[in-house]
């Protein structure tokens, strides 16, 4: 019997020593245990926090979404307005290039025009440059053939102008004197 109890001293020293290791082990769970409340409480938060951003990123999408098919529109009006631009300055830069081709055809025009009518006023006075040609040639051949007797016709022709010069001046002397001799017979008579 004494076996028993000591057994059984024995057992209650185990216990003890289990009991000592057991609350040891409850100390050392202890901050464990705040640790691991500490992680779930920051966990829920992370959760909450998650699920808020979840929420947002969610709110984004459909925003974006709306974004994107603006853009889309956007992008369509553009390309559309792009093409419309592009067909309006390829007709107004047709219709100007028309004008000017057009003004300068007029030009081309009135050149031409200016020069056929130079052209025919150059082909006249060649013709009467050549006709001038033939005339001065004509004299030319002409004073070759004039001999030195017609120079000396010409001052025989001097010699009579002066003559009859000289004969005109007393022929006026001769009327002067006319004149005067019948003024006195006049007055004779008187």
């Amino acid at each position: 019997m004494l076996q028993n109890i000591k057994d059984l001293l024995q057992i209650k020293d185990h216990i003890h020593q289990i009991n000592e290791i057991t609350a040891n082990h409850t100390k050392t769970l202890s901050p464990l245990k705040e640790e691991i409340n500490n992680l779930k409480n920051q966990i829920s938060t992370l959760k909450e926090s998650q699920t808020e951003l979840l929420n947002y990123l969610k709110e984004s999408l459909g925003s974006i979404d709306n974004i994107k098919e603006d853009l889309k529109k956007e992008v369509y009006e553009f390309n559309l307005l792009k093409s419309q631009l592009q067909t309006k300055l390829v007709e107004k830069f047709e219709t100007e290039l028309k004008n000017e081709l057009n003004i300068n055809l007029e030009k081309l025009k009135e050149d031409h025009q200016k020069y056929d009518d130079a052209r025919q006023k150059l082909a006249s006075l060649v013709d009467q440059t050549s006709e001038l040609n033939n005339n001065i040639t004509n004299l030319n051949e002409i004073g070759k053939n004039i001999k030195k007797e017609d120079f000396e016709l010409t001052n025989h022709a001097n010699k009579l102008l002066e003559t009859d010069r000289e004969k005109l001046e007393l022929m006026k002397k001769i009327d002067t004197l006319e004149r005067l001799i019948s003024k006195m017979r006049q007055t004779n008579r008187r």
